[in-house]
């Protein structure tokens, strides 16, 4: 399973990012945020990287194995969501305006 999920996270991860690079928009919170992608793990999350990188981790706590890292998988995400997620959502809303508030009632926060 921890072998599966860090397969998961490269694919996921790459695809998102190479979404990122094909659309020519900023990947940092606050920077050239040009468009909104909708396309690809776009269409399933709104955070793709986001989820793979919890991905990532509960794959190598499996790998480990550490009790520790799989118990401190919710303090990941709290932390992501509060120190990543939600500071971007404001800064998406304020700069794409409509055309991102539609698309996070179709799309999920997470899956």
């Amino acid at each position: 399973m921890g072998w599966a999920l860090l397969a998961a996270f490269a694919v996921w991860n790459g695809w998102s990012l190479w979404l990122f690079r094909r659309h020519r928009t900023g990947l940092l919170p606050g920077g050239a945020t040009t468009s909104l992608i909708e396309e690809g793990p776009y269409r399933l999350s709104r955070n793709p990287l986001y989820v793979g990188l919890l991905a990532l981790h509960l794959g190598i706590a499996l790998l480990v194995p550490s009790l520790w890292a799989v118990v401190t998988l919710p303090v990941s995400w709290l932390l992501v969501w509060w120190g990543a997620v939600r500071p971007e959502e404001r800064f998406l809303r304020e700069r794409l305006g409509e055309p991102y508030v539609a698309y996070t009632h179709r799309v999920r926060r997470w899956l």
